[in-house]
């Protein structure tokens, strides 16, 4: 009677039944077999659940993922961070803590069946659309430029035009005209996606892959990728995926080689297109593009 009442007094601060308490403390190597049997089960349906959204947010891209999933993820990582600590507190506990560790584990394992019963249902999806084909880009006031906006905004309007090319000497406007034809596709919705990348003199492959991920809100799938053949074929799907969309290249100063980017022909059958601005006649033409020329404003259209 004498060893039971420390036991009893133990129990009673757990706020335990005794009855519970002693089977904390005999069975504790069955409530961890439990304990690491829930743990890898949550792993497994957090780690099927990503996999699956990845898949959904590549097919198409637009996709964002629902909100209760992207909490549930985040709680289930945190849970078993949580379940990591305590399968090492109980792995480096002493004898005499049996029980304690015996009750943390029951619970714990009854917090990651909760949330295993709480996974998201895969047949409903995962994502969801986004907002929209791309955000507005701030710009100036077209000025006496309205004849060459109209030209390109015609050709992107035809079917048989799949790459177009904006070139002129620097400062004429090309890249003023080209936002406001990017922001009034984007109020047309005319196409699925409208995507700005800007290329620059000191052209870098991987750069523009970024740069082209990043629109389509996808660059993780590049980032831990570092050949650019194999990076070209992911961006390819990507922006096959991404539908029928107009890419725009501002500022590109040599020829640029599609392929090697991961940047699929544009086409009547798939419907996009390509625009670049440069101040090469030469790059427009290499590049296969309908070329369309800006000009200095003459002193009457500036002054308009």
């Amino acid at each position: 009677m004498e060893h039971v009442k420390p036991v009893v007094g133990i129990a009673n601060c757990l706020g335990t039944p005794v009855c519970k308490y002693l089977q904390y403390h005999r069975k504790l190597n069955d409530y961890v077999r439990n304990f690491k049997r829930m743990r890898d089960e949550l792993n497994c349906k957090m780690e099927e659940i990503e996999l699956q959204l990845k898949a959904e947010l590549l097919r198409p891209l637009g996709k964002i993922p629902k909100k209760g999933v992207e909490n549930w993820l985040k709680a289930v990582k945190q849970m078993i961070r949580e379940a990591h600590v305590v399968e090492n507190k109980v792995s480096n506990g002493r004898y005499l803590c049996r029980a304690c560790n015996g009750k943390l584990v029951d619970e714990k394992t009854r917090e990651m069946k909760e949330f295993l019963d709480k996974a998201p249902n895969a047949s409903e999806g995962l994502a969801m659309d986004g907002p929209s084909a791309g955000l507005p880009l701030p710009t100036s006031e077209l000025v006496g430029e309205e004849a060459v906006r109209n030209e390109i905004w015609a050709c992107l309007m035809q079917e048989e035009v799949s790459k177009i090319g904006v070139w002129g000497m620097g400062g004429v406007g090309k890249t003023t005209i080209m936002k406001h034809i990017h922001n009034d596709l984007l109020k047309q919705q005319r196409f699925e996606r409208v995507i700005w990348v800007t290329i620059s003199k000191e052209f870098n492959v991987m750069k523009v892959q970024d740069n082209i991920a990043s629109a389509l809100e996808s660059k993780e799938y590049l980032d831990k990728e570092e050949d650019k053949l194999v990076r070209a074929a992911i961006l390819s799907e990507m922006l096959k995926n991404a539908g029928k969309h107009v890419l725009i290249l501002d500022d590109v100063w040599d020829e640029v080689s599609l392929e090697e980017v991961g940047i699929p022909e544009p086409s009547g059958s798939n419907g996009c297109k390509l625009v670049l601005t440069t101040r090469s006649e030469h790059v427009c033409k290499y590049m296969g593009c309908k070329v369309i020329k800006v000009k200095l404003l003459s002193e009457e259209e500036a002054f308009i």
